[in-house]
């Protein structure tokens, strides 16, 4: 083989190695650009969901004054509320995919927002079993409804689908056998919830929630959305959404309260 020859064939042994490397480069920038954005999007995201939580917190606490100071005061009033937000302290409830969003956290807002609502009623006392994030069991919040004699206790929280995110919608459980006017008050207060709000009407349901068994009046649990959800969890950290949720859950509320008082 000639010289000439050889010399053409390493130059095409070059030609090829270069392209070859070059098709690599390009093909490991792209990648990193793809990394970059997904990166990037999740970034935007965990960014906004904390813009989101912090908006709502801040409009929170602008409208709520410490509610915690009304227990054991005789005011006059003519009924007396227990609002339970859900979960607290290391009982985080349940939480979305990334466990970024917590039940607790939502609970607390949204039953900070109803008892402030039901609080501005001349003939209403209420009491709120906790106003930040601390653990209290179920039975301490009842044992708290009891010991206070309240008229009704109202129990918030988040639910979550085992497996999916497609399920939605409220839904409210009372007692189960309770012989009381829970069922009716659960009634009350899920028929007005849906009418506040666009959202699936799940009914009402029966079960055996210690927060529930344990109470000596009519007491409900509001699953009030799905943290599974991806649509309800934008909602559902949404400050005008959770106002007008929470407007649902008082006038449930007082409607069952001027039934009870005929």
């Amino acid at each position: 083989m000639s010289k000439n020859n050889n010399k053409k064939t390493k130059k095409k042994r070059i030609r090829k190695g270069r392209l070859l490397i070059v098709i690599l480069l390009i093909g490991a920038f792209i990648f990193a650009i793809a990394k970059g954005g997904i990166w990037a999007e999740k970034t935007i995201k965990n960014i906004q969901d904390k813009k989101n939580k912090q908006e709502v917190e801040k409009t929170v606490k602008m409208e709520q004054f410490d509610l915690e100071e009304e227990v054991n005061k005789d005011l006059g009033k003519k009924y007396t509320v227990l609002v339970d937000p859900g979960h607290g302290g290391n009982d985080k409830g349940t939480m979305n995919k990334s466990k970024t969003i917590l039940e607790k956290e939502i609970t607390l807002q949204i039953g900070k927002r109803v008892a402030n609502k039901l609080s501005h009623q001349k003939d209403v006392q209420v009491i709120i079993s906790r106003t930040d994030d601390k653990y209290i069991s179920p039975g301490d919040r009842a044992r708290l409804a009891n010991e206070q004699g309240v008229d009704v206790l109202v129990s918030i929280h988040l639910n979550a689908e085992g497996g999916g995110n497609s399920a939605s919608g409220v839904e409210t459980y009372y007692r189960r056998g309770a012989i009381d006017e829970s069922k009716k008050f659960a009634e009350s207060v899920q028929k007005t919830i849906k009418s506040y709000i666009d959202t699936r009407d799940r009914g009402i349901k029966e079960d055996i929630y210690q927060v529930l068994r344990d109470s000596d009046m009519p007491a409900i649990l509001i699953e009030c959305g799905f943290l599974t959800n991806p649509g309800e969890i934008k909602n559902l950290q949404n400050a005008e959404y959770q106002d007008t949720l929470a407007e649902g859950i008082t006038q449930g509320v007082l409607t069952f309260l001027d039934e009870k008082s005929k």
